[in-house]
């Protein structure tokens, strides 16, 4: 009973700390916004009526107050981007979902550490302990996310562009190629087609090719991906044959996915033989130490 005024006390301070960090915050974001709002109302003011109803319909509260709680723009901030956006999540209330998602989660498990040392449950130095895992498990949680829409990606790769290929040798451009797959693909392998989508919705608004394949290869760090960014960053420089080129990107493709396949057919043998080895080996050590405390047991009785 003694230690609940303490906690009360402690409880009303970071309250308060808090709110007053997420006012000066959010306070400072609205000036923000309103100076942007301002200019774009005065150099189109039906696109500030249409980025005001996004706004409102995409942001809400909990995404609000993770923006205030997000770190300013830097090294951390951009590494945080970098991810969400290789796990598919590229809007901007995403951000404050992340942020609000990973303080709320540390606020909660020190409150529960506090009623834990309240109860006696714990000691005093373990309240920081028990907080420290929530301090990077969002963050290892969103590199998973990013990790397996990578592999997802990755595995649907040749078959997006053997359906590309299909299409262009049908008389198509390779873009127009891109959004008939993507409408074909979406509810098969809908991680690629929004990838691709993507990068075809970037390209109709104006952005320059090279660009938009570039973004498209930091989006997705892997092998296969990288190298299609190439050979199309290539082809849009050189300007040669595209079907040729991912035709002979295919090809590739299957090949490599071939050597890995018999890479891991050729490591399985060794791992097969540190599970096996021991099942076989006990049974033979058992039978020999056996045979010989038997007549070990015998020599003594004689």
């Amino acid at each position: 009973m003694s230690s609940l005024p303490i906690i009360l006390i402690l409880t009303a301070l970071a309250g308060a700390g808090g709110g007053a960090l997420l006012f000066f915050r959010l306070q400072r974001r609205l000036d923000y916004s309103l100076q942007k709002k301002r200019i774009i109302a005065i150099l189109n003011p039906t696109q500030y009526e249409k980025s005001e109803q996004q706004e409102k319909d995409s942001l809400t509260i909990p995404a609000a107050l993770g923006l205030a709680m997000a770190p300013p723009p830097g090294k951390e901030l951009s590494r945080i981007i970098t991810l969400l956006s290789q796990a598919g999540l590229r809007a901007e209330k995403h951000i404050g979902y992340y942020y609000f998602s990973k303080y709320n989660l540390i606020i909660l498990s020190l409150l529960y550490a506090i009623h834990l040392w309240s109860t006696g449950a714990i000691q005093p130095q373990m309240i920081l302990v028990i907080g420290v895992p929530f301090i990077f498990l969002p963050e290892y949680t969103l590199k998973f996310l990013a990790i397996r829409r990578l592999q997802k990606i990755t595995l649907a790769l040749p078959d997006f562009i053997d359906l590309c290929n299909i299409s262009m040798s049908a008389g198509l451009s390779w873009l127009v190629s891109v959004k008939r797959v993507v409408e074909e693909l979406g509810d098969i392998h809908p991680e690629i087609c929004r990838e691709f989508e993507f990068v075809f919705d970037q390209i109709q608004t104006g952005m320059n090719r090279t660009e938009a394949f570039t973004q498209l290869g930091q989006r997705n760090s892997t092998d296969e991906m990288q190298y299609l960014v190439n050979v199309l960053i290539q082809n849009e420089r050189m300007g040669s044959s595209i079907l040729n080129s991912l035709s002979d990107f295919s090809k590739r493709v299957y090949n490599m996915r071939e050597q890995q396949m018999e890479e891991k057919a050729g490591k399985l043998s060794a791992k097969m033989a540190l599970v096996i080895l021991p099942f076989f080996l006990a049974p033979y050590v058992m039978i020999l130490v056996g045979e010989q405390m038997v007549n070990l047991v015998r020599m003594l009785n004689s």
